[in-house]
């Protein structure tokens, strides 16, 4: 693709001061990747208007920055731990305008097309990103893009969901199927696995796990990921908080964090 001549950056420079937006544009980038993140960070400086107010690694980041601070625009990452892009957007409880950074096939990123949500394909090219924000310029005032992004969530490429872990058996590796996990805990520099057979160390932390997991696996705590169908019974702690005793030999206790409180009630279906 040719680049853009300099009366086109110049048009679309002064069409950014008569914007629907604010004096400045206050952006977010949300990336795992530091290099691609400080790329479009320096790309960016193209456009004064633009102010770069936060940036992110993680899907769970993402969405507490979004929406504390209500940016007018996010660069999104697709791929990222915690919660992917498309997560990202079905937890936000504010409508930023949102353009995706992406590594996916022309063919997901035809539907972005359709469905009015543009993309910068990685690594993002600065005439790319001029279209882009031209785009940002014309949507400044549509009010109901997060519901056109929703809509096509469904139809986009299906999650990847992980059904065995790797563990290390000193210098050899075993496969252990996530449905004998009873909990993974985060120890040091490992997370420990806890089956029936015993605790077995992984190399990928939480983090990793957590968007890669089944449903029914639940973030209960900075440091626990808990299988629901291995809870023996739960009670009532502190503060919003729970004590889960698990069904493993020990009879594991296991206390949330009141961070978690909201996912945990709504994935165990808690009043």
């Amino acid at each position: 693709m040719a680049m853009p001549s300099t009366s086109y950056f110049i048009t679309l420079r002064k069409n950014m001061s008569a914007s629907p937006f604010p004096a400045s544009i206050r952006a977010l980038l949300a990336d795992d990747e530091p290099v691609a993140s400080g790329r479009l960070r320096k790309a960016l400086e193209a456009y004064p208007q633009v102010k770069v107010i936060a940036e992110v690694t993680d899907g769970h980041a993402a969405i507490s920055h979004i929406n504390r601070d209500k940016p007018d625009l996010v660069f999104l990452d697709i791929q990222m731990p915690g919660y992917n892009g498309f997560e990202v957007l079905q937890h936000l409880e504010y409508t930023p305008l949102v353009i995706f950074v992406t590594a996916y096939d022309q063919y997901a990123i035809k539907a972005f097309e359709v469905n009015s949500v543009d993309y910068l394909l990685k690594p993002v090219a600065p005439d790319r990103l001029a279209i882009s924000m031209q785009r940002v310029l014309e949507k400044g005032a549509q009010a109901n893009l997060l519901v056109n992004v929703k809509s096509v969530l469904a139809q986009l490429i299906p999650e990847q969901k992980i059904s065995t872990i790797p563990v290390k058996a000193g210098a050899r590796v075993h496969f252990i199927q996530v449905e004998d996990v009873y909990f993974f805990e985060a120890k040091d520099k490992y997370v420990q696995v806890h089956t029936a057979t015993g605790v077995h160390l992984a190399e990928h932390t939480l983090i990793y796990l957590e968007g890669r997991l089944p449903a029914h696996f639940i973030r209960v705590h900075r440091s626990f990921i808990v299988n629901k169908f291995k809870i023996r019974e739960m009670q009532k702690y502190f503060k919003g908080t729970y004590l889960l005793v698990m069904a493993d030999a020990l009879q594991t206790r296991i206390r949330t964090a009141y961070s978690y409180a909201a996912a945990i009630r709504e994935k165990l279906l808690l009043p």
